[in-house]
């Protein structure tokens, strides 16, 4: 035991502890950061190829426009410059358009051409060559000698084709691409834009590149879109939450080996006494007796630690069960924030068994109002009641229609209200002293409204408290509030429903939720009668 401290105590120990801490913090950060750096450069890579596709896709349409109007023309060419230069005015990246005649047998020639200040008229010779091979109605992509431009052209009929000079470098427009992103736009012949942050060359040697390459989808044009992100160490493992990890770490070892230093010298301490306590029969008496009476506040101790945890405790467990529940209204079940808070709930729960099987309070979480079974969230809230009131002795009964119940409300916070009324009715009952303590919570259908009833079998309420209960601040027990009534009575209202509560004929008090049904179970009520 000395030894396995002594070990324990070391500097050399300390210092290895440490510094596999601050390995493992480092691991965990790298491999954090590069994930979400990954992600992001794969969410901008996809994003700028679907606008690239997309704008690609406009070239194929106004090809097929073009030809569409050649081929419903006896002379395209009236008509085809004005469409042309109006293409160019809106599409900035189609910086020419020509038609070209290629009639087998003749020289070819440019029959009408519209360009802007970056375009140039196509080469007839070369685009009869492109299309020659090609039946009418069918595209192909051509380089161009212009850096960063390219043609796209189609072959209307036997006399006709339709030329476009697209530029590149308009295919992103700045705002688009992320500052830190480096593209690269390329077809077979090379790259047409090449934009963004390039490799600095004062750069760490140790920074790493991550890349996101796909093609751009499109038929005629054969584009390859190219993404990537310069990172450097400081971004995988930022030096702030280092450094705090690192000295919070190094605290809590140093704050360790102090508790280790004072349980060995205890320890030592300990044998000595029981060593002398062995030679005089008196010692050993009184160092017995101290030991009973240390043993005795021990327990007392651990009986008020547990007392003390229970409402933490309840509330971690009741704040993740609706963490859950709001995780899965908002379509997040099965997620990574889903699974953490599972793992509260299976750690709460063992955590309770220990503490004499204490459950948690309602959690103050809200979620937007929506249509629930009113059935499940009822019996959910008296599940989670029944421990504390299994504790104080009395019995808590339920009494459920064998059909969902739904309603528009917010789940936790009706929960909040059923609750408040069950620990209400609980100590109605715990204060009249009863050994036959009895809540009972139900739920029945009356007319288009569903009813939630809590009636205990305690004290009831005073004639002259009973107009007033609902009263912000006002309270009738010694340490209350006077706020868990009115905030009741506020979150039922809110939903269109209205709370109320009266003695019982045998005793006792009643309190009665209203909530409206939703049109759903109008329906089925209806359906069945």
């Amino acid at each position: 035991m000395h030894r396995r401290l002594t070990l324990l105590r070391s500097p050399v120990a300390l210092a290895g502890g440490w510094l596999l801490l601050v390995a493992l913090f480092c691991l965990y950060s790298v491999t954090s950061h590069r994930q979400v750096l990954d992600q992001e450069v794969s969410e901008s890579g996809r994003t700028l190829q679907r606008i690239i596709s997309q704008r690609v896709a406009q070239h194929d349409a106004h090809l097929t426009s073009l030809s569409a109007l050649g081929l419903a023309r006896a002379q395209p060419s009236q008509d085809f410059g004005p469409v042309a230069g109006s293409i160019l005015r809106f599409y900035p990246r189609i910086v020419a358009i020509d038609l070209v005649s290629v009639r087998a047998g003749e020289e070819a020639g440019v029959v009408s051409s519209a360009t802007s200040a970056d375009g140039t008229t196509a080469d007839p010779m070369q685009v009869l060559k492109a299309v020659e091979t090609l039946t009418p109605g069918k595209a192909v992509y051509g380089p161009d000698a212009k850096p960063g431009h390219y043609r796209l052209m189609k072959r209307m009929d036997d006399a006709l084709a339709v030329s476009l000079d697209i530029d590149g470098t308009k295919l992103v427009e700045g705002e688009e691409l992320p500052r830190w992103a480096l593209l690269t736009l390329s077809t077979a012949e090379g790259p047409l834009l090449e934009e963004g942050a390039g490799n600095s060359q004062d750069a760490s040697f140790l920074a790493r590149t991550i890349s996101f390459d796909a093609p751009i989808v499109s038929a005629t044009q054969p584009l390859r879109l190219s993404l990537q992100r310069q990172v450097t160490p400081s971004q995988l493992l930022p030096p702030l939450p280092l450094a705090l990890f690192a000295a919070v770490s190094l605290l809590g070892l140093v704050l360790v080996r102090s508790l280790l230093r004072h349980r060995q010298d205890a320890a030592i301490a300990r044998e000595a006494a029981e060593a002398a306590s062995r030679r005089e029969a008196l010692r050993q008496h009184e160092t017995k007796l101290a030991h009973a009476l240390r043993i005795n506040s021990m327990g007392e101790m651990a009986s008020g630690i547990a007392h003390e945890l229970t409402q933490p405790l309840t509330a971690l467990l009741s704040q993740s069960q609706a963490g859950r529940r709001i995780a899965a209204a908002n379509g997040l079940a099965d997620t990574p924030i889903d699974s953490v808070l599972a793992a509260n709930v299976l750690q709460a729960k063992r955590a309770a068994d220990i503490l004499v099987r204490l459950r948690a309070y309602v959690g103050k979480s809200a979620q937007a109002a929506g249509i629930h079974d009113l059935c499940r969230h009822v019996a959910d809230i008296v599940a989670l009641s029944r421990i504390d009131l299994d504790r104080r002795g009395i019995a808590l009964d339920i009494d459920l229609p064998a059909t969902p119940a739904l309603a528009r409300i917010d789940p936790v916070e009706i929960e909040q209200v059923i609750h408040n009324l069950i620990r209400n009715a609980a100590d109605a009952v715990e204060q009249a002293g009863r050994s036959d303590g009895r809540v009972l919570v139900s739920l029945k259908h009356a007319g288009v409204n569903y009813h939630i009833a809590v009636s205990d079998n305690g004290t009831g309420i005073p004639p002259d408290i009973l107009p007033r209960l609902f009263e912000p601040f006002f309270s009738s027990k010694p340490d209350g509030m006077g706020l868990g009534l009115s905030l009741c009575e506020s979150i039922v209202e809110r939903f269109d429903g209205d709370i109320s509560a009266e003695n019982g004929a045998g005793g006792g008090a009643i309190f009665t939720v209203r909530l409206p049904a939703s049109p759903e179970a109008a329906r089925r009520e209806e359906a069945a009668a």
